[in-house]
């Protein structure tokens, strides 16, 4: 019979771009780790070649520790920044198999129906599929599967830009390799499996029939047959592994949730890796064409002569009636990534672009990944943010979670990459017990803790923090409760606002919102409206349910903090002129502007009783209005709390709004009378500036937090100190007693948040999820969650039920 088998393209390419749609990363055709060194793992550094990764080095191990008996690249520095998050291991894949694009289910013996998935866990099975085009590719593996991401995009993308040079010299002159920019590889997440076969063809298959056998049964690795309309693909077209013999049983102890040791006997080690997700740089060359940033397609310039003169060899078999374009051999690996790193670069003034796959993901989060990438990008038109050093990278949302394993974590083969890493905080730390959390499982770091002998015992604590993280791609710059505690929200200096729902723990919506950060949010009293301020000079309201825009104020001057009155009837808004502005919050009809601050208006508090309103600006004094008064235009506060040689950072009412607390950097924090304005108590607790300050609901006590790092509780009434809360190893941003009074939580720039017994000053959880300063935190008013957000970017809302 003639064969159908004609000049093929490479198979690993083939493969590739037949399973990089479906979002687990690049496909490898050659899983096994590479003979002359260890296992493909988070932070090696190399590049693909056949379909396998080659490693250069690792950077997150020391000099002495590398995978590759070569050395490292000059002025070697480990990848090792403080709080740098790991995700898993977490079970990610459907079942096995996985189809590539133009590969369709048509059958499955073995007992189950054609539309259930394929159950290759026992002994194998037997699969028929359908072609669509020409060509296609498949992978199927062992059911036990795990994947381990950084999550920390900022800290990956800090270390290429500081290294990437060395990077190449080493490749190219120590390795004597002729490997270009976009050929190295930083790999930010693994896929692992302990037996796989991967396939691949191309032929004149299309709307023919095939059929797969695959064995698990040995030892060796998946033994697979493959034939297409009653022709057996070349050997060459399939592979399958792992290709060593496979090593003994291995005993490790995990310990589980319960911190109860179980001894386990894995036989099948998971370190067949056969997806990675990974990080790629490239830089503007001399003569680069920059394109306009808007450009259409129709708009992109004429090819230049050396792109004229390059034919691509693409004959007509190669071309399907759906337009899928078979691919061409070629010198150039298919790698997606590469036409994203362009897009920067012809579209900015960046210098050097660092991107990822993930990236891709994110960008064609809403479809199916384009086959033409460059024509979806330029449709999609991503934004792209610029640093001061030219480092241009695409601003957008990476979606990190992962469907979390079973309960019994007692399952999971012990890796190399088994660890969620936190550096610098080793305290217990809050279980999830909102519904439907959809973040996964994290496991903190190995903890050198001291046992009775004062022996180092290398132990696993497992964690699964609150709330998945937000998407914002600024440092969060703003957040609020609505009044039912159903949902928050958060604004950032990425101009965009996320709408939570609290009870599901997840994000409801995001808006681009403003031009400018967004520098304040408060909900409405009746909880159906959201109003945004920003330095743009606008306040934006929201209809909370659907996301939509309901009005847009233009009050002229830079917005500092918005907030509606207690009863609902007003939005008073501070300005960066020092004003204030006052709103019908039902017709939005501006009411008065009240110049009274000298600067900036810092804050907007109101008493519980809604009688009283507190303002503070750049200068060292608070101002005490009459709510009722100031609604009917009465310039003039009914007191001024003057006393502070320093600028007035905080303040927070009492419970019954007779006194006020508040916090200056002058290293004081004073406790007054909000009707006659006279100083009660004067605290002189910290070493440092005071930056938060909070009255406890009794109303008995009032917190602080310093720069001193320090939180003291003080009685409100003789002054006298009754905790200090000591723990955190930076500047306190944010202090909050919990509604009923149970807690105090701190919020510091030491990248923690810190809840503390109010009874005992006891830490009762270190929260560390975040990887930045921790700025802003909040309590639910319904007592029941705990929120906050950093400058990294992310948002945590935590469940305190249980607690």
């Amino acid at each position: 019979m003639a064969s159908g088998f004609r000049e093929r393209p490479l198979a690993w390419d083939i493969y590739a771009n037949q399973l990089y749609f479906h979002g687990y990363g690049y496909p490898l055709w050659l899983p096994d780790p590479d003979p002359s060194a260890c296992e493909v793992e988070i932070g090696d550094v190399g590049w693909v070649k056949k379909g396998g990764f080659m490693q250069l080095f690792n950077a997150r191990k020391s000099e002495d520790d590398q995978p590759v008996p070569y050395g490292v690249p000059e002025h070697y520095t480990p990848f090792d920044p403080p709080n740098l998050r790991i995700s898993g291991p977490a079970s990610t894949l459907q079942p096995s198999p996985l189809y590539g694009r133009t590969v369709h289910k048509a059958d499955v013996s073995v007992g189950a129906q054609a539309s259930s998935p394929l159950p290759l866990a026992s002994a194998g099975g037997n699969f028929s599929f359908k072609c669509s085009a020409d060509t296609g590719g498949f992978l199927m593996y062992h059911p036990t599967s795990y994947s381990c991401d950084i999550e920390s995009k900022r800290h990956v993308v800090n270390y290429i830009r500081e290294h990437f040079d060395n990077w190449l010299e080493f490749a190219n002159n120590k390795w004597g390799q002729d490997l270009k920019e976009e050929e190295i590889r930083f790999v930010c997440g693994t896929t692992k499996t302990s037996k796989w076969a991967v396939a691949a063809f191309h032929g004149q298959f299309k709307k023919k029939q095939g059929s797969i056998s695959a064995d698990l049964s040995s030892v060796a690795g998946l033994n697979v047959s493959v034939s297409i309309s009653d022709e057996v693909l070349p050997q060459s077209y399939y592979n399958n592994g792992p290709r060593r013999r496979p090593a003994s049983s291995i005993a490790s102890t995990i310990i589980s949730p319960d911190q109860s040791q179980t001894s386990l006997d894995v036989e099948e080690k998971a370190d067949q890796c056969i997806f990675i997700h990974y990080y790629k740089s490239k830089r503007k060359f001399l003569g680069f064409r920059m394109l306009k940033a808007a450009a259409g397609p129709d708009e992109l310039p004429p090819p230049g002569p050396d792109e004229a003169d390059s034919p691509v060899d693409v004959c007509e078999d190669d071309l399907s009636d759906d337009g899928f374009e078979q691919i061409p051999r070629s010198s150039k690996p298919f790698d997606p990534v590469d036409d994203l790193l362009d897009y920067i670069l012809e579209n900015s003034e960046a210098t050097m672009a660092i991107a990822s796959d993930r990236d891709l993901y994110a960008i064609f989060k809403d479809q199916e990944i384009p086959l033409d990438i460059k024509a979806g990008l330029q449709q999609l038109q991503p934004t792209i943010e610029v640093e001061e050093n030219g480092v241009g990278t695409v601003s957008v949302v990476l979606n990190l979670n992962k469907p979390r394993l079973e309960d019994d974590f007692a399952d999971i083969p012990e890796t190399h990459e088994s660890w969620t890493e936190k550096k610098g905080h080793d305290e217990p730390h809050a279980e999830a017990h909102g519904t439907e959390v959809t973040g996964h499982v994290n496991i903190d770091a190995p903890a050198q803790d001291d046992d009775d002998d004062g022996h180092k015992e290398r132990t696993r604590k497992y964690l699964e923090p609150g709330a998945p993280t937000s998407v914002h791609d600024g440092s969060v710059t703003a957040l609020a409760y609505s009044p039912d505690g159903k949902f928050a929200a958060s604004g950032s200096e990425d101009t965009t606002i996320i709408v939570w729902d609290v009870e599901r723990n997840s994000p409801r919506y995001k808006r681009p919102a403003h031009r400018d950060t967004v520098s304040s949010l408060a909900f409405s009293r009746d909880n159906r409206f959201l109003a945004s301020g920003s330095n743009d000079k606008e306040i934006i309201i929201w209809t909370v349910d659907t996301g939509d825009e309901h009005m847009r104020l233009e009050p002229g001057v830079a917005i500092h903090a918005v907030a509606y009155t207690p009863d609902g009837s007003k939005l008073i808004a501070g300005g960066y002129d020092g004003s204030l502005r006052i709103w019908d919050a039902q017709t939005y009809a501006l009411l008065h502007t009240i110049p009274k601050h000298m600067a900036v208006v810092t804050f907007i508090i109101f008493s519980p009783d809604g009688r009283r309103m507190a303002t503070g600006g750049t200068e060292s004094e608070c101002c005490i209005w009459d709510v009722a008064a100031l609604g009917a235009g009465q310039g003039e506060p009914a007191a001024v709390l003057e006393g502070h040689k320093g600028m007035v950072c905080a303040a927070a009412f009492s419970a019954d709004g007779r006194r006020i607390v508040t916090a200056s950097d002058d290293g004081s924090s004073c406790v007054w009378s909000a009707e006659s304005g006279d100083a009660l108590v004067i605290l002189h607790e910290h070493t440092g500036p005071v930056w938060a300050v909070a009255f406890a609901p009794d109303s008995k006590r009032v917190a602080s937090g310093s720069s001193d790092s320090t939180v003291k509780v003080c009685d409100s009434y003789s002054g006298e100190r009754v905790l200090s809360l000591e723990g955190h190893d930076s500047m306190i941003n944010a202090v909050e007693f919990s509604p009923g009074g149970k807690f105090v939580a701190s919020a510091a720039s030491d990248n923690t948040v810190r809840l503390w017994s109010a009874t005992d000053g006891s830490c009762v959880r270190t929260y560390n999820e975040h990887s930045d300063n921790v700025t802003t935190l909040a309590f639910s008013p319904n007592d029941a969650t705990l929120a906050s957000g950093s400058h990294d970017g992310t948002v945590y809302i935590r469940s305190l039920d249980g607690l």
